[in-house]
C-alpha cells in the first residue's frame, strides 16, 4: 500500500496527538452532582445494583473509547490517500498531446457520442485533442497510471506519474497551442524516460501527425523498442485549405533613412484558388494594400519600395476572402496569416572630416542628413578625437598612426598610406570594377577623367575596387574590425565630383563602414533557439513576448539564449548594462516560418518501420486502488453504531 496524500509522518503524528486527546477525555474523573433525598433507605437497592454492575459499566465505557479511536484513526488515515499498489496487469501510460502551431487549424472533429448540435462549427485540433485525452484518462483501468506530456517546442511533463484523474484532467485542460513547430524527438524521449522500468509501458501520441516520414522514424522508432506506441489522430477528414505569409523583411534606404522598402512572400497550401487581401500595417495604420489570387501551391513575392511612416513596428496581414455562398474564408490556420518585422531605427553616422578645404567633399557630406559631420584641419587631428567618431575622412592627409576607426583616405601620399604606393599613372582610365563589392553597388566609372592617380600595392585580403589596366587606383580592406578605403587621386584633379557616381561612392563607403550591406532585415523564426545580442556589461536579458510572458536569460559571451514560442513583437531589456556600452535590440520580431506547420498536414494513420500504429484502448477493470472512500464509509458506519448504542444505553 502507498500513500498519495499527506505523508506517513504527518498523519502518524496526528493519530498520536488526537488519540491521546480522546483517551485523556475518557480518563477524566466523572464529577457527580449533589442531590438531596428525603429517605436514604429508598436508594439502598439502587446503589447496591450500581456497585454490582460497576465493572460492566467500565467495560462499556472502554468500548465507547475504542469506537471513538477507531473513527478518528479512519478519518486521519484517509487524509493520507492510501492506495493499493498497482497490479501486474496495470499499464503505465504517457499521453503526448500535440500543441504545435498546426493544432490551431479550425477543423477539429466531433468525438464519438457527442451531439453534433453541441459541437462548435470551428473547433481547433487542440480542442479535439484535449477532449480525446480526457476521454482516455476517464477510460484508464483501476491498475493504470498515467502522465501528461505537452508536445511543443520544449516538450515537458505536465504532471507526475500517477492515477489521480483530477490532476491529469486539470493538466490537459491547461494545454495551449504555441506558434511554433513541435519537437517530436524531445517529447518521445521524455515519454520513454518516464516509462523506463515501469510495467506495460504505453505511449499515446495525440496529434494531427503533420510530420514527414523521416521525422516520424527518427522520433518514434527508438521509443517503440521499449514501449507500446499508439496513435490517436485529430482533425477533420477534408483537406485543409490554407494560405500563409512565409517571409517578411524590411530595410531602410541608406541614402534616405526616412523611407524603407518591404519584401513579403505569400504561399498557398490549398487545393483551391484563394483570393486574399495583403495589407502592410505600420504602428496600427495601413500603409499598403494589394489584392492577390493564389493558385494551389503558388508562391507570390511582392516588393514594396519607397514606403514612409513613423514607428518601427511593421505587420503584414493576409486576409482571405470567403468563397461565394460560404460563411467563412477557406483559410483554416489564422496564426500564419500575420508576420512581424522591426524597422531598423534611424541612426546618424558620426564622421570626422580632416581637410585643408575641399568644397566638393564638404558639400557631399554635409548634404547627407544621415551624417553628423565634424570638420578639423590636419593640425587639429589626433587619435583621441578620431576615436569619438564612427569614421574618419582624410583628405590629402595621412596621420602618423592609422586611425582607431574606419577610415576613407583621399589621395594618400608618403609612407603612411594604408596601401603601399607603386608609382603613379598619368590620365588613367577605369578598366576594371569589382562589381560584387559593396562599394561598387550602382556605381559607373567607365568614362571617368582623372589627371593622375597613385598605384596601390595590395596585400592578402585587400580588394581592388577600381583598376586601370589591372593597376589598383581605388582599394578597400576589412581587417581586425576596421575598414579602410583609399582613393588614389585628388578629387579636384578629376571630374568625379561632377558625376552622380560621386555621392553614390560616398554613400556606399559610409554604408559599408556602418556595417550595412543593404540586405533586408528579417525577424527570427519561432521554435528555434537563438542568441540575442546584449549590451556591454549586461548580465541578464528579460524578454517579454506578445502574450505578456517574461523570460529571463543569462548573458554568456555577449549573448543570451532564447526560444520564442509566440509570434509577434518581443520587448527586450537588459540588466547590468554599462552606459554607452552598446545597444541591444529593445524590440525584435518572431514569426512562424515553418512550411510544415502552414501545410497543416493531417495523417489519419502513422506507419513507422512498416508497422501501423494502433489506436489506444481503454484500461481493464480491477480492484479500486484508492482506499479513502472505504475508510470514510467505515468511519460513518461506526459513528452510526456509536449513536445507536448510546441511545440504547449500551455504551453508557
Amino acid at each position: 500500500m502507498t500513500f498519495a496524500g499527506a505523508s506517513v509522518g504527518l498523519f502518524g503524528t496526528a493519530l498520536a496527538v488526537g488519540g491521546a486527546a480522546i483517551v485523556t477525555l475518557y480518563l477524566l474523573k466523572l464529577k457527580r452532582r449533589r442531590f438531596e433525598v428525603p429517605f436514604v433507605a429508598l436508594w439502598d437497592r439502587v446503589l447496591g445494583a450500581s456497585e454490582a454492575r460497576s465493572l460492566w459499566r467500565k467495560l462499556r465505557r472502554l468500548l465507547s473509547l475504542l469506537i471513538q479511536l477507531a473513527i478518528f484513526a479512519m478519518v486521519v488515515v484517509s487524509l493520507g490517500d492510501p492506495r493499493l499498489r498497482a497490479g501486474a496487469d496495470g499499464r503505465t501510460v504517457a499521453l503526448v498531446v500535440d500543441q504545435s502551431a498546426s493544432m490551431q487549424a479550425e477543423d477539429g472533429a466531433a468525438l464519438p457520442g457527442e451531439v453534433a448540435a453541441t459541437v462548435s462549427a470551428k473547433r481547433t485540433r487542440l480542442e479535439e485533442a484535449k477532449r480525446a485525452a480526457a476521454e482516455l484518462v476517464r477510460g484508464l483501468g483501476d491498475d493504470d497510471e498515467a502522465i501528461v506530456i505537452g508536445l511543443d517546442a520544449r516538450p515537458t511533463p505536465r504532471t507526475g506519474l500517477g492515477a489521480d484523474a483530477r490532476e491529469l484532467l486539470s493538466a490537459i485542460d491547461a494545454l495551449e497551442t504555441v506558434d511554433a513547430p513541435a519537437d517530436l524527438d524531445g517529447a518521445m524521449r521524455a515519454a520513454a524516460d518516464a516509462l523506463r522500468g515501469r510495467s506495460n509501458p504505453t505511449i499515446v501520441l495525440i496529434s494531427d501527425g503533420g510530420y514527414d516520414d523521416a521525422a516520424l522514424a527518427r522520433a518514434i522508432a527508438p521509443a517503440m523498442k521499449g514501449a507500446d506506441v499508439r496513435y490517436r489522430p485529430v482533425g477533420g477528414a477534408r483537406p485543409v485549405e490554407n494560405a500563409a505569409i512565409t517571409a517578411f523583411a524590411v530595410r531602410r534606404y541608406r541614402a534616405n533613412q526616412t523611407a524603407y522598402e518591404v519584401l513579403v512572400e505569400a504561399r498557398s497550401f490549398a487545393q483551391k484558388p484563394i483570393a486574399a487581401r495583403l495589407e502592410l500595417v505600420q504602428e496600427g495604420e495601413v500603409v499598403e494594400v494589394e489584392r492577390l489570387t493564389l493558385a494551389p501551391g503558388q508562391t507570390v513575392t511582392r516588393r514594396y519600395p519607397n514606403l514612409a511612416g513613423e514607428g518601427t513596428r511593421l505587420e503584414a496581414r493576409l486576409v482571405a476572402d470567403a468563397p461565394a455562398g460560404a460563411k467563412a474564408a477557406l483559410d483554416a490556420l489564422p496564426v500564419d496569416d500575420r508576420a512581424y518585422a522591426v524597422l531598423p531605427p534611424r541612426k546618424k553616422l558620426r564622421v570626422l572630416l580632416v581637410t585643408k578645404g575641399n568644397l566638393f567633399l564638404e558639400g557631399a557630406l554635409l548634404l547627407d542628413e544621415n551624417l553628423a559631420v565634424d570638420k578639423v584641419a590636419p593640425g587639429g587631428y589626433d587619435a583621441a578625437l578620431a576615436a569619438k567618431h564612427d569614421a574618419v575622412v582624410l583628405d590629402g592627409f595621412v596621420p602618423p598612426a592609422a586611425p582607431p576607426v574606419h577610415a576613407l583616405y583621399v589621395d594618400p601620399r608618403g609612407d603612411g598610406s594604408p596601401f603601399p604606393l607603386r608609382g603613379e599613372i598619368k590620365d588613367p582610365l577605369v578598366t576594371e570594377l569589382a562589381a560584387e563589392h559593396p562599394l561598387a553597388r550602382w556605381l559607373a566609372l567607365k568614362d571617368l577623367n582623372i589627371t593622375r592617380a597613385s598605384r596601390f600595392q595590395l596585400g592578402p585580403g585587400d580588394v581592388a575596387v577600381a583598376s586601370s589596366l589591372r593597376q589598383p587606383i581605388i582599394a578597400a580592406r576589412d581587417r581586425d574590425g576596421r575598414k579602410v578605403v583609399a582613393l588614389g587621386f585628388d578629387l579636384r584633379q578629376s571630374d568625379l565630383p561632377l558625376r552622380v557616381a560621386f555621392p553614390i561612392l560616398l554613400v556606399n563607403t559610409l554604408e559599408w563602414f556602418a556595417g550595412s550591406d543593404g540586405g533586408l532585415v528579417a525577424s527570427f523564426p519561432t521554435g528555434r533557439p537563438i542568441r540575442l545580442m546584449a549590451p556591454a556589461g549586461a548580465t541578464e536579458l528579460a524578454v517579454r513576448d506578445a502574450a505578456g510572458v517574461t523570460v529571463r536569460a543569462p548573458v554568456i559571451e555577449g549573448r543570451a539564449p532564447y526560444l520564442a514560442e509566440r509570434a509577434g513583437f518581443l520587448d527586450v531589456s537588459a540588466t547590468g548594462a554599462r552606459t554607452g556600452g552598446g545597444n541591444a535590440p529593445s524590440l525584435v520580431a518572431a514569426n512562424l516560418t515553418s512550411p510544415d506547420e502552414a501545410r497543416a498536414l493531417l495523417r489519419p494513420t502513422l506507419v513507422v518501420d512498416g508497422k501501423t500504429l494502433a489506436a489506444p484502448e481503454r484500461g481493464a477493470l480491477g480492484v479500486p486502488r484508492a482506499l479513502w472512500p472505504l475508510l470514510i464509509f467505515a468511519a460513518l458506519a461506526l459513528l452510526l453504531v456509536e449513536w445507536w448504542t448510546y441511545n440504547r444505553r449500551v455504551t453508557v
